[in-house]
């Protein structure tokens, strides 16, 4: 694990450095997590200045995680630095950021393969007999504090069964 976080603190200096270049300033360096499981690959926490990545995408998908992820996340650091709250996630600045500094595609959301992130499955049933339905931990979470999931075929509210499933998705 110290490696995978050495290789991304390396590349984040590279790309923090290339946009201290591009627009003739200096910035905040962010903290940096490996703590991410499930389906998402990168995330930056504006208001804390941090990034979060997935150690089991990024040990599968290194070479285009180190290069694209990282990157991505990072222009969302940079974007908020740079214009301010009120910009859209995925704009023009963030875009510009990735097209014009960086030299990379926009692109909004990764392909990876998924299947061995570790993921905690919340179970619940709804009035269909017999079934029940797996809830990921953030709507697990959303629903213990009033958010109502419907079931897709019965439109009855979902309730919660009372036991977790951990899976290997």
């Amino acid at each position: 694990m110290q490696n995978d976080l050495h290789q991304i603190e390396q590349r984040v200096l590279e790309l923090y450095q290339e946009a201290e270049r591009f627009f003739q300033k200096s910035f905040k360096r962010p903290y940096i997590r490996l703590d991410l499981t499930g389906a998402t690959a990168g995330q930056a926490w504006i208001e804390k200045h941090q990034l979060r990545f997935n150690k089991v995408l990024l040990q599968e998908n290194r070479e285009h995680f180190i290069q694209q992820t990282v990157a991505h996340e990072v222009a969302h650091l940079l974007a908020y630095d740079l214009f301010g709250p009120r910009i859209r996630a995925h704009g023009r600045e963030w875009q510009g950021i990735m097209i014009k500094v960086f030299r990379l595609p926009a692109d909004r959301c990764h392909s990876y393969d998924t299947g061995r992130s570790s993921r905690r499955q919340w179970l619940y049933q709804c009035h269909c007999k017999g079934r029940e339905i797996a809830l990921s931990t953030v709507r697990h979470n959303r629903s213990q504090r009033g958010t109502i999931y419907l079931c897709t075929t019965c439109r009855g509210p979902l309730t919660y069964a009372g036991k977790a499933q951990a899976t290997i998705n």
